[in-house]
């Protein structure tokens, strides 16, 4: 148990790091890092060295493999699972579905109807979920691959297609694109495929030739690498970036002005058909566009559609129309409005977030600890609250160029009713209201109760509206539509909570705000420093819902943001 422990806190240290623990390996300062003990280390550098490590396999042959993957499902923790291997023997989920339609699972102490139920409902969603990986899971192991890529010789560019380039929450796998030299002959494609087979992250090769390689890594996922000549890098980065239904439209649109569109280019359909045509390798005609995507999107009659927005949601005829909105960018945020610090379950002090908060270049940051009924989480009781706020505003000034808001992340109730009293609620600078419990009421009732905390005069953002987890929680379900009329027309701005696995409100869901008139707010819901870096994530989905700066509150300038809680109080 205690060793289970060590390795979870190492676990979380790794994956706060904001150094490259490769190069930390390699140059032996690893040694020297806080709470990565002798033992830990050991296991790192195997495993960077080697791809695996000894320990891991050890410990992997004492239990049945199809124990590993159990621990996907939502609801189902270690101890469960030894319960079920032990007194059923079952290893793996396909058995565990059988006991559990079977009801073989009656009688375990500690599994009641109620928790076999739960389980069920995590295998089901798991199975919806169709073994696509978080995003946060594929952006290291992507950004890895692509950086040696790029470092193979004869590679002139690479970049990362599919799927991840559109930024969607979950990925099935990866695509990366390189390209070569045009002069370069057939076989310089094929070493580049070779080099790319063998990276140490790789542990099974699916296959291999002159214009492709597909892998499996260490981390289950699957990676495609597609070598073009340079000259068609633009053509097949558009081609293997879109959605399907983005790239069936445009082919409708080539094909409708006498052209073909494919992984190669925009050719006259005239001439292509003509052309020969060898696998592998781009047809004998010259191309309308190929050489950047801009071109491709340009000689088809409308302006370049960013990644994020390429799933034929509208976005091919705005771009024909040179309407498309001109998408918020990491840069241009100004605040982080849903914070926590070690006055509940958050990790660091109010100083360590003021200061972090002004390295990002922020002006403003709301301090937004847990309210009461957060046991769990720490949750501040009302006179714990109020000297917190004292302490939150005695701190802030020591500090300048940046407004720090005296906060609370107030649980909405089963009734919709706040977790303290106006009177303590009058006391705060900035409120974020927020679902954590009985997130699996009806629609009616979830739609009810959110709607009472729209409407309290205190509140300013409704934080991570449905409480879902991706992969492992479907949340409220909610009826948006009346949700937005509310809190467009009384000014509560609706979170897109940018803290992993949250993204809360999703990109559609988010779309349908701005299409109701109602203000974003893209917040890290950060309970340490580092966390603060999650922030691009809910960029991201703010960008698939086709959001601007100014539909974004987190842009303002404190001043002009201190006038929009205003307004509402």
């Amino acid at each position: 148990m205690f060793k289970a422990i060590a390795f979870s806190k190492v676990g979380r240290l790794l994956g706060d790091m904001t150094v490259d623990i490769r190069k930390a390996v390699e140059d032996g300062s690893i040694a020297t890092m806080a709470g990565i003990g002798k033992t830990s280390r050991t296991i790192i550098e195997d495993y960077v060295r080697t791809g695996a490590s000894a320990d891991i396999e050890e410990l992997k042959s004492t239990i049945p493999a199809g124990l590993i993957p159990m621990m996907q499902i939502p609801s189902l923790g270690p101890k469960t699972i030894a319960l079920f291997w032990k007194e059923r023997g079952i290893t793996s989920t396909e058995e565990l579905k059988k006991a559990i339609d079977e009801g073989k699972l009656a009688g375990l102490k500690g599994v009641g109807a109620k928790k076999i139920q739960s389980i069920k409902d995590g295998i089901a969603l798991l199975a919806a979920a169709g073994g696509r990986k978080g995003l946060v899971e594929v952006i290291p192991v992507a950004h890895d691959l692509l950086t040696q890529v790029r470092a193979i010789p004869g590679v002139l560019r690479a970049e990362v297609a599919g799927s991840l380039r559109r930024w969607k929450e979950t990925i099935g796998d990866v695509d990366i694109l390189a390209s070569l030299k045009n002069s370069e002959p057939a076989s310089a494609g094929g070493k580049v495929s070779e080099a790319f087979a063998h990276f140490p992250e790789v542990i099974k090769i699916l296959g291999q030739g002159e214009t492709k390689a597909s892998v499996l890594t260490a981390s289950g996922l699957q990676v495609d690498l597609r070598i073009v000549p340079d000259e068609h890098f633009g053509a097949a980065l558009q081609y293997f970036t879109g959605s399907k239904e983005h790239n069936v439209k445009l082919r409708g649109l080539a094909q409708d002005k006498g052209l073909t569109l494919n992984e190669w280019g925009l050719y006259k359909l005239e001439d292509y058909d003509k052309a020969k045509k060898e696998t592998g390798k781009p047809p004998a005609s010259p191309a309308v566009a190929s050489k950047t995507e801009t071109d491709i999107y340009r000689a088809l009659g409308m302006e370049y559609i960013e990644p994020e927005l390429r799933e034929d949601r509208g976005e091919v005829e705005l771009a024909q129309k040179h309407e498309l909105p001109d998408l918020i960018q990491v840069e241009q945020i100004k605040a982080d409005l849903h914070t926590h610090t070690r006055a509940s379950d958050g990790q660091n002090t109010i100083e360590e977030m003021i200061e972090a908060a002004l390295a990002l270049g922020y002006t403003t940051l709301a301090i937004t600890d847990h309210s009461k009924s957060q046991v769990i989480a720490n949750g501040l009781s009302a006179e714990r609250l109020l000297k917190h706020v004292a302490q939150i505003r005695k701190v802030a000034e020591q500090y300048e160029g940046i407004r720090v808001l005296a906060g609370c992340e107030v649980d909405i109730l089963v009734d919709g009713s706040l977790d303290y009293e106006d009177a303590i609620l009058a006391e705060l600078d900035f409120i974020v209201a927020s679902p954590h419990v009985s997130l699996k009421q009806d629609s009616a009732k979830a739609t009810d109760r959110l709607l009472r905390a729209i409407e309290h005069r205190y509140v300013n953002i409704i934080g991570h509206p449905t409480g879902r987890l991706i992969n492992a929680r479907a949340g409220l379900p909610v009826e948006f539509e009346k949700l937005f009329a509310l809190a467009a027309g009384i000014g509560v701005a609706m979170e897109i909570n940018a803290g992993w696995p949250r993204l809360d409100l999703n990109d559609v869901n988010a779309r349908g705000a701005l299409q109701a008139g109602v203000k974003l707010s893209i917040n890290t819901d950060a309970h340490s420093t580092p966390e603060f870096a999650q922030m691009s994530l809910g960029v991201s989905v703010a960008r698939r819902a086709g959001a601007r700066s100014q539909d974004v509150i987190n842009t303002l300038a404190a001043r002009d943001l201190a006038e929009f809680i205003a307004r509402k109080r």
